[in-house]
């Protein structure tokens, strides 16, 4: 993937996306079929104000968007849209009050459909994974519409 190709996603992501926009998502780095984004963390994250745990939804969020944008980059033109056909999720232990990592990549590709795999964790320890995901992704082509 070329930088110009890889600015465009960065901007996409960053600021086109308006639920990752909102989080304040920052693309690591991106390249075909992976992405590694950073998701920093606000108090209004907290699913257990007792132990100060991430929200599920929020673990949920980060696998969902690391496996959109790993699949977004097969898309073939900009009027692509992608979209989560099914996603699993096995919470692995609970995310700390502090940003996470999410990682995603494409195990499988077929023309209108792409399978990935995702990993979270906190960028201090990766070894110790909060959850990870399989998700099913649709790529709509602008071609299917003619």
């Amino acid at each position: 993937m070329d930088e110009i190709t890889k600015n465009i996603f960065v901007d996409v992501v960053e600021n086109k996306i308006p639920m990752a926009k909102f989080i304040g998502v920052k693309v690591l780095d991106i390249s075909e079929g992976y992405v590694k984004l950073l998701f920093p963390y606000r108090d209004e994250f907290i699913g257990d104000p007792r132990t100060k745990r991430l929200h599920g939804g929020y673990t949920a969020t980060a696998v969902d968007l690391a496996g959109g944008v790993a699949s977004m980059t097969f898309m073939t033109s900009p009027d692509d849209d992608v979209a989560t056909i099914d996603m699993r999720i096995d919470y692995l232990r609970p995310g700390k009050a502090k940003n996470i990592i999410a990682v995603g990549k494409v195990l499988s590709k077929r023309k209108r459909s792409v399978v990935t795999e995702m990993k979270i964790y906190h960028p201090d320890n990766k070894e110790k994974i909060i959850a990870i995901g399989r998700g099913v992704f649709r790529i709509k082509r602008k071609e299917d519409e003619c």
